[in-house]
């Protein structure tokens, strides 16, 4: 794909850190949660450690994308590991650790009388590492992340749009206008930076184009999103599509309209048939019923 993308300076930046960030808008559509999760699998690819955000819950139509179970509004790139308990802090007689069996062991002691900490009242997650790659997808304004705005500091930003202008900080911006989908514009930057690219970051980034594209058959598709989409095929992706090029019925299956004689009107029919039914018969002439003879001078 000719894509005019800053791949060499998106690739600097991801060099220059080991963790990333995606973050999506509040209400994302299905081609927005397609495209960051095909982002999101082709950069842990790479080694990087990526979250996805968004301060929307996903609907159940966005469950056919690999991955899409991981997408939360807690960053998980970070190193450093928080064990959170959903327990009463005052029912807690004391915390403590010990290092029995060569493994850091956590121990929680309730106080008499109260109830013990059950197993799903624990909680995991990452924080750390404040200085990660920010991509944020799909929005030209930080109001559009929701409450995940307050979260996005003014560094190492990398804004992925389809229209507006420059109005986030930061110090990058992939615009491409004329894409038919989020999906496309992940394609080309991936194509660019020449990174492995699986069956599941295929399929999802092939179904973001479909469903961007209602099945390729809106008009902002161009022969850059067919291109898209062969690349999805070369890359391993399993779904089939078909689209129509006219509402016209194909030739091959257009039926002959059958012509219907015109009809006179019904008393004037009648007429006509009385009159001719009533038309004197002429007589053949006299020498009809004679033999013929056929004379030649050759003879």
């Amino acid at each position: 794909m000719n894509k005019n993308y800053p791949v060499s300076q998106f690739k600097n930046l991801l060099d220059q850190n080991s963790a990333a960030i995606i973050y999506l808008i509040q209400n994302p559509d299905f081609d927005q949660v397609a495209a960051a999760l095909g982002l999101k699998l082709a950069l842990e690819k790479q080694g990087k450690s990526v979250s996805v955000l968004s301060s929307a819950s996903m609907l159940v139509e966005f469950s056919q994308l690999v991955g899409i179970d991981t997408i939360g509004q807690k960053n998980e790139s970070g190193r450093n590991l928080v064990i959170s308990l959903d327990y009463p802090l005052d029912q807690i007689e004391k915390v403590s650790y010990n290092d029995e069996g060569g493994k850091l062991n956590l121990v929680v002691e309730p106080k008499a009388g109260a109830p013990k900490v059950e197993k799903n009242q624990a909680s995991f997650s990452y924080e750390g590492q404040a200085n990660n790659l920010q991509i944020i997808l799909g929005a030209s304004d930080l109001s559009q992340l929701g409450d995940l705005a307050a979260k996005v500091n003014n560094q190492n930003i990398v804004s992925i749009v389809r229209s507006g202008t420059r109005s986030l900080p930061g110090s990058l911006e992939i615009l491409d206008q004329e894409a038919s989908s989020y999906s496309e514009i992940i394609v080309g930057l991936l194509s660019g930076l020449n990174f492995a690219v699986d069956e599941d970051i295929a399929s999802n980034l092939f179904l973001g184009l479909k469903r961007a594209t209602g099945n390729f058959n809106q008009e902002t598709v161009t022969a850059e999103t067919f291109e898209a989409a062969a690349a999805c095929f070369r890359w391993g992706a399993k779904q089939s599509f078909s689209f129509n090029l006219s509402s016209k019925v194909p030739i091959s299956e257009e039926k002959p309209i059958p012509l219907k004689p015109r009809q006179a009107n019904p008393e004037q029919a009648g007429k006509q048939d009385k009159a001719q039914s009533q038309a004197p018969v002429s007589a053949p002439s006299p020498d009809w019923l004679e033999p013929k003879i056929f004379k030649s001078s050759k003879i």
